[in-house]
């Protein structure tokens, strides 16, 4: 039978101590964008859980603010919880909510292509 070291067991502990905080962590950051060209207001929401699917929103975001620069000066981002998205009914990471006048007009949610993010966004500028 072999005989397990203490610095073994110390290693094998410490390691299961940063799986389980990890996985049980219930209340994990949204990362949230937000902008108002002309009468809208445009949220993103992301989780940083999908880089590929998140990046075809943020490329999109990028690309209008290159074009409308002087419309899109007021990009903010603040962290949220699950719990505040789930109250604007975001219920699939990524998400793009477009409102106007107070009234939810669009939303994008999930493995969205960049082109058609950018046809929606366009909607909010012209």
């Amino acid at each position: 039978m072999r005989h397990i070291t203490k610095q073994r067991w110390l290693t094998f502990i410490f390691v299961g101590l940063i799986l389980i905080s990890t996985s049980c962590n219930a209340k994990h950051p949204i990362e949230e964008i937000s902008f108002a060209p002309s009468d809208y207001q445009v949220f993103f929401y992301s989780t940083n859980s999908y880089p590929k699917i998140e990046n075809e929103y943020l490329t999109a975001i990028l690309d209008l603010k290159h074009k409308y620069p002087e419309q899109m000066d007021n990009i903010e981002r603040k962290e949220t919880t699950k719990e505040a998205a789930k109250r604007k009914e975001i219920g699939e990471y990524p998400s793009l909510v477009i409102v106007k006048n107070g009234e939810t007009i669009s939303t994008l949610s999930g493995d969205t292509k960049k082109s058609e993010v950018l046809q929606h966004l366009l909607k909010t500028i012209n």
